[in-house]
């Protein structure tokens, strides 16, 4: 009983983050289809990886909801297409805007290894800055 309250009550704990890919900061437009038949939304990426993405939308996305989605990455010079699943949704201060991220249920190879090595690149480069370097230990702050 003791052990719960003090996990319940621990100011900080660390995690060893579990992402699999690199993560960086993005502001690549991006367009998606709920379902094949609905209409096309466009709106732009807050992060991109190999394994996923955030984006903005005025919509609220049902999670686990499995999405087209096509992200103009202009450093390579086209678009990255892929079926994703919404992993999360959370709705900003305001109420009239969404974050989703998404995590990439299909993706061609060649476009998931070159999002992987544009992370790679962005990440030896200085002053570039990347969201979460997956070999870092995170520390995360639990609210009560």
């Amino acid at each position: 009983m003791i052990r719960f309250f003090r996990r319940l009550f621990r100011k900080k704990s660390k995690a060893r983050n579990s992402r699999r890919f690199k993560r960086f900061r993005a502001d690549f437009l991006v367009k998606y289809h709920v379902d094949k038949k609905g209409e096309a939304h466009v709106t732009n990426a807050r992060d991109i990886s190999a394994g996923g993405a955030r984006f903005w939308t005025d919509r609220a996305i049902p999670e686990s909801s499995v999405i087209n989605i096509s992200i103009y990455v202009p450093p390579l010079g086209r678009a990255i297409e892929a079926l994703a699943q919404v992993r999360r949704v959370t709705r900003l201060r305001k109420g009239l805007t969404f974050n989703v991220a998404v995590s990439f249920l299909d993706i061609k190879q060649e476009d998931r290894e070159a999002l992987n090595d544009f992370a790679e690149t962005l990440s030896k480069e200085k002053g570039a800055e990347l969201l979460i370097d997956h070999a870092d230990v995170v520390i995360r702050r639990q609210t009560q």
